[in-house]
């Protein structure tokens, strides 16, 4: 079996002014939404990422999986936010059909999408359902959900040279940082421990995100290695109340699994710069 380059991003939250876009989409009455200085390096990064992926796949010669997990759009007003481009379904989607763009040239081997969070994705993720589903009617080899016969999962399970792979949107990470690796690390546990009273065989790997932060719990727990993924979308008004200065970790995961060999785990991250100083002259 040839090797397998699963490549995980998560909170692309398409639509929004401070997340991933292209530099114009159209707009519905023929006007058009330019993207900012930010957003331009979003999207800059975002090519850089899959470059990176590309590469990987290559070096490997291995088959490529795109994992999509959760919150792909930003949704309508939602909290009052003004921070949409527009409340147009439509014009959100050109967002997402330009984002996705960037990975479909790759020819995936495999996509997966998972379901987000509703106040972003509609209920039960139905603009991730849509999305989805929508690849796999234009022929893109969409992992369906055998039970459901959906194009989205809210949990998604594989296993890939004996190696298994828990993957779900909603994670967990404290609120502090000197608390934020203990909860990742008592996820990590906890996800074990369900396992095994279930008399389940745990998984190696749990991918999370909803969080924005990047973390890795490596071997705090010997059964289960919870990674959380970083975003595609910068810091909200309400990020900017909450806490104020406070800047996302921008980028994805690239895993690669090979016979007999350990996984590499590649965190591909950006920093965005931080507030600038002001100076009197």
């Amino acid at each position: 079996m040839p090797p397998t380059v699963i490549a995980i991003v998560s909170d692309l939250h398409a639509g929004s002014t401070v997340a991933l876009c292209p530099p114009t989409i159209p707009l519905d009455d023929g006007g058009a939404y330019h993207a900012t200085k930010a957003q331009r390096w979003l999207w800059e990064k975002w090519r850089a990422y899959w470059k990176r992926v590309e590469q990987v796949r290559k070096q490997e010669k291995a088959k490529l999986m795109v994992v999509v997990n959760g919150d792909l759009t930003d949704g309508g007003a939602h909290h009052g936010t003004t921070q949409i481009l527009s409340d147009n379904p439509t014009s959100q989607a050109a967002v997402v059909n330009a984002v996705l763009h960037v990975p479909k040239q790759l020819s995936p081997d495999y996509w997966v999408f998972t379901r987000g969070t509703e106040v972003h994705v509609g209920k039960s993720a139905c603009y991730e359902e849509r999305v989805a589903l929508g690849l796999q009617k234009d022929g893109e080899p969409v992992v369906m959900d055998d039970l459901t016969g959906t194009a989205s999962h809210w949990l998604w399970k594989g296993e890939f040279e004996g190696v298994r792979l828990d993957i779900s949107h909603h994670g967990r990470m404290g609120a502090r940082p000197w608390t934020r690796q203990n909860v990742v690390n008592a996820l990590a546990v906890e996800i074990a421990m369900d396992h095994n009273e279930r008399g389940a065989p745990p998984p190696h790997f749990a991918i999370r995100s909803h969080m924005h932060r990047f973390a890795d719990t490596h071997q705090a727990s010997r059964q289960t290695r919870v990674i959380q993924t970083p975003a595609w979308q910068l810091a909200t008004a309400f990020i900017h109340r909450i806490s104020p200065g406070a800047l996302a970790d921008i980028g994805g995961i690239i895993l690669t699994i090979r016979a007999g060999k350990p996984v590499v785990v590649e965190p591909v991250i950006y920093q965005p710069d931080d507030t600038p100083t002001w100076r009197p002259a």
